[in-house]
């Protein structure tokens, strides 16, 4: 049976995030702005006859119109051909992340300067791998506004912010959703001897505040390929210069040193918005 609540609140939903009023919707479809009010109060649902043209306009589909997801945070989703673990929930949609990796590639294809915007790692995201998910399933794909910050222990520049449908997380993201020891902010850093030994960071550093947080949350960063292996994955943020970007490691290591963005065995952990 349908839950005229839950699909009330979708439609609302939608009809927001795709810029529609009741108004404008309603006479897209040639009806009343009152049945627009009514559905989304869940006093009464959709005719049969309107539902296609609805999913069109909504750009959603029938499915996810009468039956949207009871998804939770914490939660792991099938989307595409990739396992998603859920980050945060709201009013719009999802943030979704990768389960494991999904493949390897440089940061940046040339060892020169580059940020988020200009680099490759954006470009394939949002062409190559954006191509791999059918239609139905590109159009929950939210666009967003993303922003970030200069590293926040080194200052290099983060660049211009940019409007993509997938894309990395940043270094505050990162804290955010996968948990904040407050290192990050009062710059407690580690850094890793020749001996494979990772220690606080001292006047023997060769950077000023060592290399990565090294926390109570490494086991929450860390990841894992779609073999099951040990990966290291790239963060959209700046290393400590202007040829280096952010990275996770090995053992879930938040790297504010980051790694040569010309290195092709980063892993690939894509992020999205996605409607629910």
């Amino acid at each position: 049976m349908l839950d005229n609540t839950r699909v009330g609140n979708q439609i609302l939903t939608l009809r927001k995030h795709n810029g529609f009023t009741q108004d404008e919707l309603a006479e897209k479809l040639g009806i009343s702005a009152q049945a627009i009010s009514k559905w989304e109060n869940g006093h009464s649902l959709p005719e049969t006859a309107l539902l296609p043209l609805l999913a069109k306009l909504l750009n959603s589909t029938i499915d996810s119109i009468l039956t949207p997801s009871t998804v939770r945070e914490g939660d792991l989703i099938q989307f595409g051909n990739y396992g998603w673990l859920v980050l945060q929930i709201n009013t719009d949609g999802a943030l979704i992340i990768s389960e494991t990796t999904i493949g390897k590639a440089p940061y940046n294809d040339h060892m020169n300067s580059t940020t988020w915007e200009h680099s490759s790692i954006r470009k394939y995201l949002n062409s190559e791998f954006y191509n791999k998910f059918t239609p139905a399933e590109k159009s929950q794909m939210i666009k967003t506004k993303l922003s970030d910050r200069n590293n926040p222990w080194y200052d290099a520049k983060c660049g211009s912010s940019t409007f993509d449908k997938i894309f990395l997380l940043s270094y505050d993201e990162i804290i955010r959703y996968f948990g904040d020891s407050g290192d990050l902010q009062s710059k407690k850093g580690w850094y890793w001897k020749e001996d494979g030994l990772i220690v606080p960071n001292d006047e023997n550093c060769h950077l000023q505040y060592g290399e990565c947080v090294y926390d109570q949350y490494n086991d929450a960063r860390k990841v894992q390929n779609a073999k099951g292996e040990d990966d290291w994955w790239w963060l959209r943020s700046p290393g400590h210069k202007s040829h280096i970007a952010g990275s996770i490691g090995y053992a879930g290591e938040l790297f504010l040193c980051g790694d040569d963005v010309y290195r092709v065995d980063g892993g690939i952990r894509p992020a999205l918005w996605l409607s629910l």
